[in-house]
């Protein structure tokens, strides 16, 4: 026995020793962690079980150098004392390249992390399939197969993704897939092929980040949830994540208690709102009064940006936060903000987030470049997901609310537990100036004094539009002051727990599309 044991000893001591030291300092100089410093940072101290430690390339005879682990990381351990899968790609190895037993543990990670209901946390950091053994022993590609198991894995247990070097092929395939990404910016990308593959197939030159770097998937795709300086802080915004989620969609998110508003946030929010209803303001300053202090943590802030998505906690509770951003053309809703609420909308409903909606917006974007951008279309997408979300809604209308897309932002006759407005608020199809130039073009341009009809024109519009007038036919449930909302909202919200009264039903419509 003693020999065996020192012979698994040698074994373990092998595999821990990935690439070797020389290629790990090299890891090391471009500011990267390893592997396994990775997922030692990521579990709580002590807790990873892992799977395939012992792995190695397929077909090794007596004397052939092993491939430690396969070049591939797997097994499951807790996070703030839940359970987690996870799998982290070893580029110290053939550049972290899926060989046929590479492939094999990592389909055996997703599919354990789908069979026992707990998230999946991949650490992407590989080249895709590994040349050598695609010549050799792997029949076929398991992409397929793959793909297929992280969209069953999807609106059951979440699955997140840190984006950590050039991800090309197979990993890039999971980076599109899976229902949150985080990049590590000037490190990551993903691409179909890496700047090699374009230059043998297309002639053109490019680099990782012009190709599928933070640029590309955090600004114009809105593939990339969030983008970080560091591995180290990709962990950490992982972890912070969780937080928020439930183990499964047969669990509701994890409360806490203890928690506070931002210090003078009612005195701040009165504050927040111009005089000239038509002067922009920042949200973010609305956002951080109304949740509890410090807790927001926003999605795809550069993608969208008419529209503001994220997490927060509400006297205690997870939540998911929109809002319009009228900073951002007055905030007018175009095809990525739609398409950006849809999937965040989804991934609420998915995890039993409560939706808070703050509605400041002039409507959907129109005109040439908004139709061929499709915000009707992602309009209706988003207006869909809120339909089957099925997790409460709460609603503040605070300026405008304008006609298709005051109702994607739950503004008035919605799913909402309760639907609120500020003074300042404004109601209508159409905004004033818009409706009254098409209800009145004949009567104004044949008028004497054209201004002055015009001016009493607006000021039967805004007396008809206001908050009270929806008040009192019930298309809102109440009026309330700034520095009331958060106390309004919590009062909601505690309302909402009473459904909590056994284990959820999962909202398996179509798990959170990528």
């Amino acid at each position: 026995m003693n020999d065996n044991l020192k012979d698994l000893q040698s074994r373990r001591q092998a595999a821990l020793a990935q690439g070797g030291e020389e290629k790990i300092a090299r890891h090391h100089k471009r500011g990267k962690l390893t592997a396994r410093e990775r997922v030692e940072l990521l579990l709580d101290p002590g807790s990873f079980q892992e799977y395939g430690q012992l792995a190695s390339h397929h077909g090794q005879k007596p004397g052939e150098p092993t491939t430690p682990a396969d070049a591939l990381v797997t097994g499951i351990g807790t996070v703030h004392g839940r359970p987690v899968c996870l799998f982290a790609e070893d580029a110290t190895l053939f550049g972290g390249s899926i060989g046929e037993v590479n492939a094999i543990k990592r389909s055996r990670i997703v599919d354990l992390a789908t069979r026992e209901r707990i998230p999946l946390i991949c650490m992407l950091d590989g080249a895709g399939f590994r040349a050598q053994s695609m010549l050799d022993a792997v029949e076929g590609s398991p992409s397929i197969g793959h793909t297929l198991a992280f969209a069953k894995q999807s609106g059951s247990a979440p699955t997140i993704g840190m984006i950590m070097g050039a991800c090309a092929g197979e990993p890039a395939l999971n980076a599109a897939l899976l229902e949150y990404a985080i990049m590590v910016k000037g490190t990551g990308m993903i691409a179909a092929g890496g700047p090699p593959v374009v230059k043998a197939s297309t002639g053109v030159d490019v680099t990782k980040e012009e190709l599928g770097g933070t640029s590309v998937h955090a600004e114009i795709t809105g593939m990339i949830d969030n983008v970080v300086e560091s591995d180290e802080e990709a962990i950490t915004t992982v972890k912070k994540l969780l937080s928020y989620l439930p183990t499964n969609a047969w669990a509701y998110p994890p409360s806490s208690t203890g928690t506070k508003a931002k210090e003078g946030a009612k005195v701040l929010i009165s504050k927040v709102l111009p005089e000239h209803p038509r002067k922009p303001y920042n949200m973010h300053d609305v956002i951080d009064c109304v949740v509890d202090d410090k807790s927001f943590l926003e999605t795809k802030a550069a993608y969208g940006q008419a529209l503001i998505t994220g997490f927060a906690r509400l006297n205690g509770h997870p939540v998911g936060i929109i809002a319009n951003q009228p900073s951002v053309r007055a905030g007018a809703i175009g095809g990525a903000e739609a398409q950006k609420a849809r999937k965040f909308i989804d991934y609420c409903g998915a995890y039993h987030l409560p939706v808070i909606s703050l509605a400041d917006t002039p409507g959907v974007m129109t005109g040439p470049a908004a139709e061929r951008q499709g915000s009707l279309k992602y309009g209706l997408g988003a207006a869909y997901a809120l339909a089957w979300a099925n997790v409460p809604v709460f609603s503040v209308v605070l300026r405008k609310a304008f006609g298709f897309g005051g109702a994607l932002m739950a503004g008035s006759a919605g799913p909402q537990t309760v639907a609120l407005a500020w003074p300042t608020a404004d109601f209508s199809s159409l905004p004033p100036d818009s409706a009254i130039e098409s209800a009145h073009k004949k009567e104004l341009d044949e008028a004497e004094d054209r201004e002055a009809l015009y001016a009493e024109l607006m000021k039967q519009y805004q007396t008809f539009g206001g908050p009270y007038p929806a008040a009192g036919v019930m298309n809102i449930d109440d009026v309330v002051a700034p520095e009331e909302t958060r106390e309004r909202l919590i009062q909601a919200l505690e309302t909402t727990m009473a459904r909590r009264t056994q284990a959820p039903e999962p909202n398996l419509r179509a798990g959170v599309m990528p």
